[in-house]
């Protein structure tokens, strides 16, 4: 297995897996938009790709996406305009369409590229539900890392035999570590922080995993079986 590694804001990912991409992308979906000061760090040295209004949050930072893709029915009109003036490469859609605008972005990114997602969060639950699960069947499919994120939440898509060390710079400041179980039946172990799990069964019927707290300085999890999402949720 490899490591596969990614500097966030908030702190020092790895991942040790057999599955990773060749490249990782910047992904900008339509929901809450990230500060500012967190997107520009995370975009350095990223090939950006933006599902409808994400185009917004380049447009607000002066980033240059490679895609825009989507309906044009949510984001500023202006917004698409300058994307389309300043050589964006546009993938227009039907409003009238079965797929949402992420999905079909998903559908259309290049092979093996591991994605970081941002303006995932916020907004309908149906949304965010949707939005886990195309990005959680994109990782499937493509063999690649997928990670949702911005300033207040991260969302990590873990598969069976995947493991990951997590260095937050601030450890004080994250408010929960939550393990969400994403198939009806997992197992996991994880180590530094308050309650500890070896070997533990997560079921999709009785997800008691959440509220954990952190109190080392770095945080070991693995999914033993299964898919899960390990979440942290930061304070403002």
């Amino acid at each position: 297995m490899e490591n596969w590694k990614l500097l966030l804001p908030q702190g020092e990912l790895e991942i040790k897996t057999s599955r990773q991409g060749s490249s990782t992308a910047l992904l900008l979906a339509g929901g809450r938009k990230p500060a500012s000061e967190w997107l520009v760090q995370i975009a350095a040295s990223k090939d950006i790709y933006c599902a409808d209004k994400g185009i917004e949050c380049c447009c607000e930072n002066n980033l240059k996406p490679v895609w825009l893709c989507g309906d044009a029915d949510s984001a500023a009109k202006d917004c698409w305009e300058k994307a389309q003036l300043s050589g964006v490469k546009i993938l227009l859609h039907d409003p009238l369409k079965d797929d949402t605008d992420l999905q079909l972005l998903l559908a259309a990114m290049p092979e093996a590229v591991n994605i970081v997602a941002s303006g995932i969060w916020g907004g309908r639950f149906d949304h965010l539900y949707s939005n886990v699960f195309s990005l959680l069947n994109y990782k499937i499919q493509r063999d690649v890392q997928v990670v949702m994120a911005d300033e207040q939440e991260i969302l990590l898509l873990l598969q069976e035999d995947e493991s990951l060390i997590f260095k937050p710079f601030s450890p004080e400041n994250i408010e929960a570590l939550s393990l969400l179980p994403l198939t009806d039946c997992n197992e996991v172990t994880l180590k530094g922080v308050q309650w500890n799990l070896e070997y533990a069964p997560l079921l999709s019927a009785h997800p008691y995993a959440i509220s954990n707290m952190v109190e080392q300085e770095k945080v070991v999890f693995t999914c033993n079986q299964g898919r899960v999402g390990f979440y942290l949720k930061y304070k403002l």
